[in-house]
């Protein structure tokens, strides 16, 4: 399945950003959730039967990852993702990110993230289990 497909497959409403952990020997970035849900009709319908808490959005064979504006740490609630493909050569997708960022005095700071990747997978925690469909 690629990218955007399977990013038509994720509900994150209402979710939050706990963590992003870049890997850079394996080139991947793992953003993890509070609660991932699947869509699996033309809306999500509050359908939690594939819910993966505390899961990770997995982007594989990262290229390039940038934070806009720079020096705020994605921490709260996920606004939006999308992707585009890209002819570039150098990765397949772009994927776009919308995650607030707030301060101890609960200043929200929108950071949209950007990263070229060449596919995606969810990833369960415990026991950890990817999901690429």
């Amino acid at each position: 399945m690629d990218v955007i497909e399977f990013i038509s497959t994720v509900y994150l409403g209402d979710r939050g950003c706990r963590s992003i952990l870049i890997d850079s020997w394996e080139s991947e970035v793992k953003i993890g959730v509070d609660c991932i849900s699947r869509v699996r009709s033309e809306n999500w319908d509050c359908y939690i039967d594939e819910d993966i808490r505390d899961g990770y959005l997995v982007f594989e064979n990262v290229r390039a990852l940038k934070f806009d504006p720079a020096g705020y740490i994605p921490n709260d609630a996920i606004n939006d993702m999308r992707a585009e493909a890209l002819k570039n050569g150098v990765s397949k997708y772009l994927i776009t990110m919308s995650i607030d960022s707030v301060d101890d005095l609960g200043d929200r700071t929108e950071v949209k993230i950007s990263i070229h990747a060449d596919s995606m997978a969810l990833e369960t925690s415990f026991p950890s289990e990817r999901i690429v469909r």
